[in-house]
């Protein structure tokens, strides 16, 4: 019976600890756009060709949803960002944008590559059921370990698409 006592004892004051999980706001990073990785395009023909373009993407802006803040040992941020897609031949409506997020410290040093997918549908007007221009917004929760992550530097992100060669040669 006493064995019984002392576990319960040590059973409800182990349940009253309490672990308290202290969040630091701290201000958020700059954000820029990478200047050869801000438009996308996309085809149904390969070779992928200027004339046979089925839609173009381009980053077109950004916010953050809530205060940037360090929890557990972790920067978080959500960032919003905003696309802006033009359809040209478009034979599916489904669009699918690949793109990066890099978390850069004070000294422009690379310290976090996250990659991430939106996808959407093309609108059409009801009139004239030509595809149109769509935005196409997505908000991406932003997570970095706060060891490398100085919070009161001059830290940025960046934001790009995912490119290949191809593309690249294309666009730039």
């Amino acid at each position: 019976m006493k064995k019984n006592i002392i576990f319960l004892i040590l059973f409800f004051l182990t349940g009253c600890i309490s672990e308290t999980i202290t969040t630091t706001k701290i201000p958020c990073p700059s954000v820029f756009f990478a200047a050869e990785h801000n438009k996308y395009i996309a085809s149904n023909i390969q070779p992928i060709s200027v004339d046979e373009l089925s839609y173009r993407a381009e980053l077109n802006n950004y916010s953050f949803i809530s205060d940037c803040s360090i929890k557990d040992g972790m920067v978080q941020a959500d960032l919003s960002i905003l696309f802006i897609i033009t359809p040209y031949l478009v034979e599916v409506s489904k669009v699918s944008l690949p793109f990066y997020v890099g978390i850069l410290n004070e000294g422009n040093t690379l310290i976090d590559m996250q990659y991430y997918r939106v996808e959407g549908n093309l609108k059409t007007d009801s009139e004239s059921e030509q595809y149109i221009e769509k935005e196409l917004k997505t908000t991406i929760a932003i997570k970095v370990s706060s060891q490398n992550y100085k919070p009161n530097t001059e830290n940025s992100i960046v934001v790009g698409f995912m490119l290949d060669k191809e593309k690249l040669d294309i666009l730039n």
